[in-house]
């Protein structure tokens, strides 16, 4: 019988790996369930860790981020990741990023710090320091800490070597280019993205491809650059994207950049029609990204002169960069209302 069950779990395993290689993360998730479960039933407690953390990766993938958060953090406390710097600094990464997703900024500055330490402590694992370093990047941006994001960016820097995985050092150099453009240094911005861009090919990953290409539109509307580099990037992300598809959370986010574009540009109307709904279901998103997108319909909809509506979205935006931890968005946010009122 112990034979048989451990033949299953080689089967479970091996098909939990295919399903996350072809994307079929739901797939993926439920078989690595049922392996998790055989393993623990057989006391493989490295395959367990191993399939769990698979889970937990997959419910990010599927946008069910806080359920990956609490995976994650179970994970955490599993003999084989307090005993090993390489796990615990995976582990923590993850934790940050799906910490990061919910919004809980300050935590994920934490957590993500910890991944860092973590990982440096591992002998000839670049790219899993670039992982960590990566997280913390992002969670200092995203906190308004742009100084230590800059500084964290330096070191980033440092670990990127010839030797590195083409995709790693996409990434890296694409949460370089994201402090640079939100740091008001444009050439930078433009310069560290378009090395992403060389490094990242649709080819190997086009959810990636579509992620990127999202993210760097959104950071340079948010610098206020609207050209037709930035229009271009938006229309690779929705090409990408209704190829691949992707979650809710992935399609608001990227209906919201291009709301962006609208607004920069002095569609209003249309820019409104995109944000109401985006608005409504604010709820799926992160709540830096919820006050990002009630502060530009704030912003359209005073521009229309529709005063009363516009304050209410614009208290909703100060209210979630608050509860974020995003607090120089919070003060921008709360001058607007002031300047409004005045």
């Amino acid at each position: 019988m112990a034979a048989n069950q451990s033949s299953e779990l080689v089967m479970q395993e091996h098909r939990a790996r295919e399903a996350w290689g072809q994307r079929d993360y739901e797939t993926a998730r439920r078989v690595a369930g049922l392996a998790a479960d055989l393993a623990q039933q057989l006391d493989e407690q490295s395959i367990w860790w191993n399939m769990t953390f698979l889970r937990a990766e997959c419910m990010r993938e599927e946008g069910l981020v806080r359920e990956s958060v609490e995976t994650a953090r179970l994970i955490a406390q599993h003999p084989l990741t307090i005993h090993s710097d390489a796990l615990t600094a995976r582990v923590f990464t993850l934790l940050a990023v799906g910490l990061q997703g919910l919004g809980q900024l300050d935590v994920a500055v934490e957590e993500a710090a910890t991944a860092v330490e973590s990982a440096a402590g591992v002998a000839h694992a670049p790219e899993l320091q670039i992982e960590a370093q990566h997280a913390l990047i992002a969670t200092l941006a995203e906190s308004d800490r742009l100084d230590d994001a800059w500084s964290a960016c330096l070191a980033l820097s440092k670990l990127i070597s010839p030797a590195i995985h083409t995709q790693t050092a996409g990434k890296a150099y694409w949460v370089i280019g994201n402090v640079a453009f939100m740091r008001q240094q444009l050439g930078d911005g433009s310069k560290f993205h378009q090395m992403a861009a060389e490094h990242l090919s649709p080819n190997n990953d086009l959810d990636l491809w579509a992620r990127f290409n999202r993210a760097s539109a959104a950071l340079r509307l948010t610098a206020g650059v609207v050209d037709a580099e930035t229009l271009e990037c938006i229309e690779r992300a929705e090409l990408a994207s209704s190829i691949v598809g992707g979650s809710e959370r992935d399609r608001l986010q990227l209906s919201l950049t291009r709301a962006h574009w609208l607004l920069l540009t002095g569609q209003l109307n249309a820019a409104i029609e995109r944000l109401r709904p985006i608005c409504t279901e604010a709820s799926l998103l992160s709540k830096q990204t919820a006050g990002e997108a009630n502060l530009l319909l704030g912003q359209a909809l005073a521009a229309q002169g529709e005063e009363l509506e516009a304050l209410a979205h614009l208290e909703i935006s100060e209210e979630s960069f608050t509860v974020a931890g995003a607090h120089d968005r919070a003060l921008h946010v709360r001058n607007i209302v002031a300047a409004g009122r005045s």
